[in-house]
C-alpha cells in the first residue's frame, strides 16, 4: 500500500514539475519580439496564468516538502515567471496612481461622453444594446461588427445623433463600423489601412465650445488561426498612433484592438500617439469574452492624449454581445496636470517596420 501511495506521489509530482515548467515558459515566451500569432497570444492571459502558477508551485512543496534540486529549478523560474506578470499587470491595480487625472466638475462645452461596443455579428438582442446607450447618454458611439441588419436597428439612434457614418463590407460583414456623434464631424472618412474590408473611422470632432478634438475608432482584424502573425494587428494599431501623434487636435483612439492594453504593440502605440489609458490605476475592466469564466481580458480600449480628464470609466453588463460595452466621461482640459508616456528611441523605427511588413503582406495577398 505505501509502494502504491508512494508512485501515485511521485506520479502527481512529476505532472505539477512538468506543468509548472511549460507553464513558465509560456509566460516567458512572449519576451521574443516576433509576429507569431501563438507566441503574442500567451501575453493575453496573464492573470490565469498567475493565479495557476501560484497553485502549482503550492501543490509542489505539499507533495514534496523539501523539492529537489530540480524542483527548486522549477520553482525558481517560476517565481521568474510571476514576477514577470506582475510587471505587466501591475499599472493595472490601484498600487499604482492613474495615468490620467480625475475631475468632477467640467468647463460648460467641455464635457465628453463616449461609448464603445463590438455588438457582435450574429447578435440579436438589439434592444438591449440600445437600452444601454439610451441610459448611456454618449456624445460618441463607436458600434463595431455592424451589418445591414445592425444598420436597420441602429437607425432608431438618428433622432438623437445629428452626425453619424458608417461602413458596411458586403463580403467582410464581421467589420462592419458606426460612428454616432451628437457634435458636428470635420472631415469624417474610413480608412482601410493595408487592406479593403477593415474600415477605421478618422475624424476630427467640434466640441460644443468651439474647440477641436480628433477621434479615431479602430477594429483591426485578428490573426484568423495560430499560424498566422499579428503583422496585420499590429500595423493598425500602431498606424492610429501615428495619425494621432501627427493632429494638432487632441485625440481619442479607441475600439476593439483584439489585443490587451499590456502587449508590446499596444504599449508601443501608446508611446508614439502620446495616449494615455484610464485603466492605469483603476483596474483590468475586462470586456471580452462576456461568455466565459476563463477568457476574461480588456480587448476594447478608449486611449486619451493628456488634454483630457477623466470623470467616469467603466463597462456595461452584458447585452448578448461576447463583448462587454465600454464607457467614459471626460473634460477636455488643455491644461490638465498629467504627461504622455515618453517614447523608447525605437519606437518610431520599430513601427514603420511593421507598418511596411503589413503593406508587403497585404500586397502578396493580392498577387
Amino acid at each position: 500500500m505505501n509502494d502504491r501511495k508512494s508512485r501515485y506521489r511521485r506520479a502527481a509530482t512529476s505532472t505539477v514539475l512538468a506543468l509548472l515548467v511549460a507553464l513558465t515558459a509560456g509566460s516567458l515566451l512572449p519576451l521574443i519580439e516576433t509576429n507569431i500569432w501563438w507566441i503574442r497570444f500567451l501575453d493575453f492571459p496573464r492573470l490565469q496564468f498567475a493565479l495557476v502558477t501560484i497553485v502549482l508551485m503550492a501543490l509542489l512543496l505539499v507533495l514534496e516538502g523539501h523539492p529537489g534540486r530540480f524542483g527548486w529549478v522549477a520553482i525558481f523560474g517560476a517565481m521568474t515567471a510571476l514576477g514577470y506578470h506582475a510587471y505587466k499587470l501591475h499599472p493595472y491595480t490601484r498600487f499604482v496612481e492613474p495615468a490620467v487625472v480625475a475631475q468632477d466638475d467640467c468647463p460648460e462645452g467641455r464635457a465628453l461622453r463616449v461609448m464603445i461596443a463590438n455588438v457582435k455579428l450574429k447578435n440579436e438582442r438589439a434592444e438591449a444594446f440600445l437600452a444601454q446607450v439610451a441610459a448611456t447618454e454618449p456624445d460618441l458611439l463607436l458600434v463595431m461588427e455592424t451589418d445591414a441588419w445592425w444598420d436597420e436597428r441602429l437607425s432608431i439612434l438618428d433622432k438623437d445623433f445629428q452626425y453619424r457614418m458608417q461602413s458596411i463590407p458586403v463580403e467582410h460583414a464581421f467589420y462592419g463600423m458606426h460612428l454616432f456623434s451628437r457634435f458636428e464631424l470635420i472631415s469624417p472618412e474610413f480608412r482601410f489601412f493595408f487592406d479593403a474590408d477593415t474600415p477605421s473611422a478618422v475624424t476630427q470632432v467640434r466640441m460644443p465650445d468651439g474647440e477641436i478634438i480628433g477621434f479615431i475608432g479602430l477594429h483591426p482584424r485578428p490573426p484568423l488561426a495560430f499560424t498566422q502573425p499579428t503583422t496585420m494587428r499590429d500595423a493598425h494599431i500602431l498606424q492610429g498612433a501615428l495619425i494621432a501623434r501627427e493632429w494638432e487636435a487632441p485625440t481619442i483612439l479607441a475600439g476593439d484592438f483584439n489585443a490587451v492594453p499590456w502587449e508590446r504593440a499596444t504599449r508601443r502605440a501608446m508611446r508614439i500617439g502620446e495616449l494615455l489609458d484610464p485603466r492605469f490605476g483603476r483596474g483590468l475592466f475586462p470586456t471580452y469574452d462576456t461568455e466565459s469564466y476563463l477568457i476574461s481580458w480588456p480587448l476594447d480600449q478608449i486611449l486619451l492624449q493628456p488634454q483630457f480628464t477623466l470623470h467616469d470609466f467603466h463597462t456595461l453588463p452584458d447585452f448578448g454581445s461576447d463583448h462587454r460595452a465600454v464607457a467614459v466621461a471626460l473634460c477636455h482640459e488643455p491644461d490638465a496636470p498629467q504627461r504622455a508616456p515618453q517614447m523608447l528611441a525605437n519606437d518610431l523605427a520599430e513601427a514603420e517596420a511593421s507598418i511596411e511588413a503589413a503593406r508587403r503582406l497585404e500586397s502578396s495577398l493580392r498577387e
